[in-house]
């Protein structure tokens, strides 16, 4: 009987481990990016909200793949003719890619 019961547990608990490994965290939040970069005056110039959130894409991804977010956000004012690119970087990391928040660089 208690195999029986060392095997049922067994079974439970990989299914219930696996549910935590792969629950989301922190959501990405396209309309939140948008806000952000708004009330810091951030937005690209020419760029619908659509382009300017696929831009917080790219720089999420850019971070992911090892970028520095110091040479991000240099990336960011030459890609995209700002002078300052520290707002929009911020912006992408709060609201595009929070799991990249605290990483460091």
């Amino acid at each position: 009987m208690k195999s029986i019961v060392r095997i049922v547990a067994a079974a439970l608990a990989a299914p219930a481990a696996a549910a935590v490994v792969c629950a989301p965290g922190a959501s990405a939040d396209g309309n939140g990016f948008l806000n952000e970069l708004r009330a810091t005056e951030s937005q690209l110039p020419g760029k619908t909200a659509a382009e300017m959130v696929t831009a917080g894409y790219f720089t999420c991804g850019n971070l992911r793949r090892g970028a520095l977010v110091p040479d991000e956000i240099n990336a960011v004012e030459q890609r995209y003719g700002i002078p300052d690119g520290t707002a929009f970087v911020n912006a992408a990391i709060t609201n595009l890619c929070p799991d990249f928040a605290g990483a460091p660089g």
